[in-house]
């Protein structure tokens, strides 16, 4: 049988990645998530995930690696969680994806919820140092500079009062959920646990086109190390019940 939202299970080689966390006022916020999606909060904040990808030959499984397809990826998402009666999970629900292939923005738009826009999407890379521009039909407005090396001390007006309290909450949730017509799809992500290796980066510069006025503030980033990865055919839910008011 097939979903109307993620049909098919996907597999790709994450080939260059950089994993960074702001957080914003939960009010704010919850104006993205749909009902009954539920923020993850702390301290009166949500928490945004943005994902840098280079993914290689991705591609349904069981097709052979080079009928795959090549792409920049950045993916805006918040930590949400959903009740469904038989359980409570934790994920992503991605509020908006940049590509930089229009038949993935096409193809990704037909079957997910991920929400792509085309954009020209550039990363350099220069000693420990990481450059990343975006620019769209509606004109450049992304610049992204990170530096590899040691963790970054949490910034001053950190939702957390630790470095650990920051990891443990922040902790990346391989699932996706959205909602739609009352009925949640979710996506969990297949990976060798082994493969999973990260490495501290410090953002020395970012202004997202993304977040406007939105205010978000950052508070860990790392570089993920190449590894393959598994999306998984998406179930759907049915969900009842109305988001809480923050």
């Amino acid at each position: 049988m097939l979903y109307r939202r993620n049909p098919l299970t996907m597999v790709a080689t994450i080939d260059r990645c950089w994993w960074l966390t702001y957080h914003t006022p939960a009010p704010v916020a919850a104006r993205f998530v749909p009902s009954p999606l539920e923020l993850v909060t702390h301290n009166g904040f949500a928490f945004w995930n943005i994902v840098v990808a280079r993914l290689r030959s991705m591609r349904p499984k069981g097709i052979p690696e080079p009928l795959g397809i090549d792409y920049w990826h950045i993916g805006y998402r918040l930590l949400v969680r959903l009740h469904t009666g038989a359980e409570q999970l934790e994920g992503l629900h991605f509020v908006r994806s940049e590509c930089d292939r229009m038949l993935l923005t096409m193809a990704g738009n037909l079957l997910t919820d991920f929400r792509f826009h085309t954009a020209q999407i550039d990363v350099a890379e220069s000693g420990d140092h990481v450059f990343v521009r975006v620019g769209s039909a509606q004109g450049a407005g992304t610049q992204a500079d990170f530096v590899r090396g040691a963790q970054a001390p949490l910034p001053s007006d950190s939702a957390f009062g630790s470095l650990a309290e920051a990891e443990a909450r922040l902790r990346y949730t391989p699932r996706a959920i959205s909602v739609r017509n009352g009925v949640a799809n979710i996506l969990d992500v297949a990976r060798d646990e082994s493969q999973w290796r990260t490495s501290p980066v410090t953002i020395e510069h970012a202004r997202w086109r993304f977040f406007g006025d939105v205010e978000a503030r950052p508070e860990l980033a790392f570089e993920i190390a190449p590894m393959e990865y598994q999306w998984n055919r998406g179930r759907d839910v049915p969900v009842t019940g109305k988001a809480p008011t923050y």
